[in-house]
C-alpha cells in the first residue's frame, strides 16, 4: 500500500469511527437532534460535519476533532487511545 492510500485509509477510518461513535444519533444534551443543531453545538459547519458521515471520508483537521471532543466533554488523549484500538480491532 502506498502512503497516499494509506493516508486516505487513515482518514476514512478516523471518520467512520467518529461517525460511529458521535454521530449515530446526533446527540445534543442527551436528546437526538439534526445534523444543523448538532453542528452548530460543536462551533462547526453543516457541512463539515456531512464530510465526516461521507463513506469515503475526509481528511479531517485536528481542531476539527478537538471541537467535536469538547463538545462531547472526551479527553483528546483518550479519543486518539480509543481510536488506535479500534484499529487494531
Amino acid at each position: 500500500m502506498g502512503k497516499t492510500e494509506s493516508i486516505t485509509n487513515l482518514n476514512r477510518n478516523l471518520c467512520l469511527f467518529i461517525k460511529n461513535k458521535f454521530f449515530s444519533p446526533f446527540k445534543v444534551n442527551g436528546e437526538e437532534t439534526s445534523l444543523n443543531k448538532y453542528a452548530k453545538a460543536c462551533r462547526l459547519s453543516s457541512s463539515t460535519i456531512s464530510k465526516i458521515s461521507e463513506p469515503e471520508g475526509y481528511n479531517i483537521p485536528v481542531s476539527t476533532i478537538h471541537l467535536i471532543t469538547e463538545f462531547e466533554n472526551t479527553d483528546l488523549e483518550a479519543f486518539f487511545r480509543e481510536f488506535a484500538a479500534y484499529l487494531k480491532s
